[in-house]
Order: C-alpha cells, then sequence, then structure tokens
C-alpha cells in the first residue's frame, strides 16, 4: 500500500507540473522575428490614443517613429500588468497615458490609472534587431497596412463625449533587401491618423507571423557508372563456380589416386 501511495503521489505532483505549464497567462507582445530576403512578416498590433480632446482616427497611416517617452513607459507598463485585456482596464490605461504627456483636463481614473501614473516610469527595453521603423527608412524593409478599426463599441470617455480609444490593425513587413534582418516593434509605435485633426496612435505587436522562402535543396551529386566493382561483382558467381568445380575436380583426382 506504501508503495502505491507513493506512486500515486509522484503522478500527482507530475500532473501538477503539467498543469501549471499550460495554464493562461497573459498574452505578452512578440519579441524579435527574423526575415529572410524576400521573407514576410504579418504583424497584429494595437494602438492606445496619444491627443486627448481629438476623434479617434478613422484610419492611420504607416508608422513614423515612436511616441514621447513617458506615454511609452506608461504604456509598456499597463500592457505588462495586461490592462489591455479589460475593456474598462484599458481606459484607465488611456487615461494614464494622456495624463503622462501633460493633458490636464483628462479624467483622473481610478485606482488602476493611478498605479500606471506611479510606476509605468521605466523605459521599455528594446529586444534584439532593427526597429521595423528603422528598417523601412533604411529601404531594408517594405511596410503596408493592411487594416486597422476600433476595439470594441464607443464608451463614454468624459461627462459630454463618447468615443473609442484603442483600436487593432495589421501590418504586412517585406524584406527587399539581400541579407537576413532580424525585426521588432518598439512599444509605442507611432502611428499617425491620416486626418491631422484625429488622434495619433501609440501601438505595440501583439503578434508575428513568419513566412521565409524556402532554401532550394542542393542537388544530389551524379552517380558515374563503375567501371570496377560493378564489374568485380558480376564476375563473382562465375568465380564462384569455376572454384567449386576445381574444388570437385581435385577431388575427384584425389580418390582416383588412392586407389
Amino acid at each position: 500500500m506504501n508503495r502505491i501511495a507513493r506512486m500515486a503521489s509522484a503522478v500527482a505532483a507530475v500532473a501538477a507540473v503539467v498543469l501549471a505549464s499550460v495554464s493562461p497567462v497573459a498574452a505578452q507582445a512578440p519579441t524579435s522575428f527574423t526575415l529572410q530576403p524576400g521573407g514576410k512578416a504579418v504583424v497584429t498590433f494595437e494602438a492606445f490614443c496619444t491627443e486627448f480632446g481629438q476623434v479617434f482616427p478613422s484610419a492611420v497611416q504607416l508608422p513614423d517613429g515612436v511616441v514621447a517617452e513617458p506615454a511609452r513607459s506608461a504604456l509598456a507598463y499597463g500592457v505588462g500588468k495586461n490592462y489591455n485585456g479589460d475593456a474598462a482596464q484599458a481606459l484607465q490605461l488611456q487615461y494614464a497615458i494622456w495624463q503622462t504627456l501633460g493633458t490636464t483636463n483628462s479624467p483622473k481614473g481610478d485606482a488602476t490609472a493611478q498605479d500606471v501614473l506611479t510606476n509605468g516610469k521605466t523605459a521599455p527595453v528594446a529586444p534584439q534587431g532593427t526597429s521595423v521603423v528603422d528598417a523601412a527608412a533604411a529601404n531594408q524593409v517594405t511596410l503596408t497596412l493592411d487594416s486597422w478599426q476600433p476595439i470594441g463599441p464607443k464608451v463614454q470617455i468624459t461627462p459630454t463625449a463618447s468615443d473609442n480609444f484603442y483600436g487593432r490593425g495589421q501590418i504586412t513587413i517585406e524584406n527587399t533587401s539581400q541579407q537576413a534582418v532580424t525585426l521588432f516593434m518598439p512599444v509605442g509605435t507611432r502611428f499617425p491618423a491620416t486626418n491631422a485633426a484625429q488622434q495619433t496612435m501609440a501601438g505595440y505587436a501583439t503578434n508575428a507571423q513568419v513566412t521565409n522562402p524556402q532554401a532550394a535543396a542542393d542537388p544530389a551529386p551524379a552517380q558515374l557508372p563503375s567501371t570496377s566493382g560493378g564489374a568485380l561483382n558480376a564476375l563473382l558467381p562465375l568465380l564462384a563456380l569455376g572454384l567449386l568445380a576445381l574444388g570437385g575436380t581435385l577431388h575427384l583426382a584425389r580418390r582416383v589416386n588412392s586407389r
């Protein structure tokens, strides 16, 4: 019984480890990815507003840099706390971003906004590689904006104004250079609105699907016809028969001589 109990305990421990490894966790923004020449990456991103008082953008342009550092730090902290994963907390993160940029008439928000304002002061560390914005400026890659739309319905932002405040889009990145490039989208990537009266957005990547060309396989070396081994292999049966015949002849000769 003790042995069975020990085995059951061991099985339970292993099961606990497995369950812990698959427990749901907050989605993390992808770090860097590598594109071979001709390779493409489809990057999904989300973005928050940065200009309080202007309307949510109906369309955005390609990224042209990063937003001011206080907003980047606040955004990185909020995403790290998964405040972007809940609509109510995302609005509080938005309030904090506006306030870090010096907006005095933005709603102050609740404890979530204050947490971001108090603790979201560390600049995000860039992963290994080159910013997609810098790579595009250096003509290493091309960028194509595939889609952009608000996340969820409009919400009450102030007592007198309702609007969207964060959105989601998709961008395709293609390596047009002759070398492999390792890339990343910085937290706080700046997406200007196509209409100057609308808000500029601060974005971050949520997913990256990479497709690289398949490397061409090396051709198999040509097989030359054998001029020695093949002929020898063909002669071996004849040689064996000859040896058998010779052995039989010698044996018969010995018997005859013995008489």
